[in-house]
């Protein structure tokens, strides 16, 4: 059995995190306003308390060794439980609850805000945080403690090692254009008749661009040159509605365009692209009251996916 080693000080788990968080000892230094070698000697100091290495340096930055992740698990549940402390003092009663999700964009426009909103009417004195980007920050973020869960597309196994995924429902990419594009005139969409026109994609170093450069290579085909690449579903969706772009997207992020008459799927096959939506949590953390409810009415929306 290991005692706790009186060195450790607070500076050195916020260090873990920093650095954990911007891969970069000059990103974390300067988040923690500290100098570049004040956060080394901490860094030092935490590997030799704990008689581990903690982090692998590479030219494209610093990554986490197991023995990192299993510590940094345990320090960002510490420090999120200190400040939930803090939090409280002096305010007489216990303040209200506070759900924090990461929102990937398959889940952003549909799912998630009409479970807000039944959430709240359930429990009114629930704040609600909701943050939206790429899958490894909102992954990262969610092993430091400052998200509660992510709902989204499964992320690839590399990224997923120590999270726990529940599937809820499988969805595919479509090719989807704005009402009265001409590739809705055709019958069927040949992969090679799309060259021709303006496409919109997720950003590059996305499961979803993975599943569409996927579909391209196994198409033989390469996107148009006149490519706009964002994960924002407004601006993607402005591109599409006005202008013959074509959007590669999620088939939930349309649903709303396509049935109001906006824009129509290009009948194209795309199955290939079907991957799991779902919840991503630390599943060695018990959820709250308010993290519960809110995976069980999201559960329920989504059983009519499935």
């Amino acid at each position: 059995m290991r005692f706790f080693d009186p060195r450790l000080r607070l500076r050195h788990l916020q260090c873990l995190i920093a650095l954990a968080s911007h891969r970069s000892v000059l990103k974390a230094a300067d988040a923690l306003s500290l100098t570049p070698s004040a956060v080394s000697k901490s860094l030092s100091e935490l590997e030799d308390i704990t008689g581990e290495i903690l982090f692998l340096r590479y030219r494209k930055g610093l990554e986490l060794t197991v023995a990192g992740h299993t510590l940094l698990r345990h320090a960002a549940q510490a420090m999120g439980m200190l400040q939930d402390g803090f939090d409280q003092l002096g305010s007489g009663a216990k303040a209200p609850e506070h759900l924090r999700i990461g929102v990937l964009p398959t889940a952003e426009t549909a799912l998630v805000p009409l479970a807000i909103i039944d959430l709240q009417a359930r429990y009114p004195d629930v704040l609600v945080t909701a943050y939206n980007g790429a899958n490894p920050e909102l992954l990262m973020r969610l092993r430091l403690g400052e998200l509660d869960l992510v709902l989204g597309r499964i992320a690839e196994p590399s990224q997923m090692v120590g999270i726990a995924f529940e599937h809820l429902y499988s969805e595919p990419m479509v090719l989807v254009a704005r009402a009265g594009h001409p590739l809705l005139a055709l019958k069927d969409v040949a992969p090679a008749d799309l060259a021709a026109y303006p496409m919109v994609l997720p950003t590059p170093g996305t499961f979803i661009r993975a599943a569409a450069d996927t579909f391209f290579t196994s198409n033989g085909i390469a996107p148009s040159a006149r490519c706009t690449e964002t994960l924002s579903s407004s601006v993607a969706g402005a591109l599409m509605r006005e202008s013959d772009a074509v959007w590669f997207s999620p088939e939930g992020i349309v649903a709303h365009d396509v049935s109001s008459g906006r824009a129509a799927v290009l009948r194209i096959d795309t199955r290939g692209t079907t991957a799991s939506v779902g919840l991503s949590t630390m599943g060695a953390t018990p959820p709250g009251p308010a993290v519960q409810a809110f995976m069980d009415i999201v559960r329920q929306r989504a059983a009519g996916k499935s």
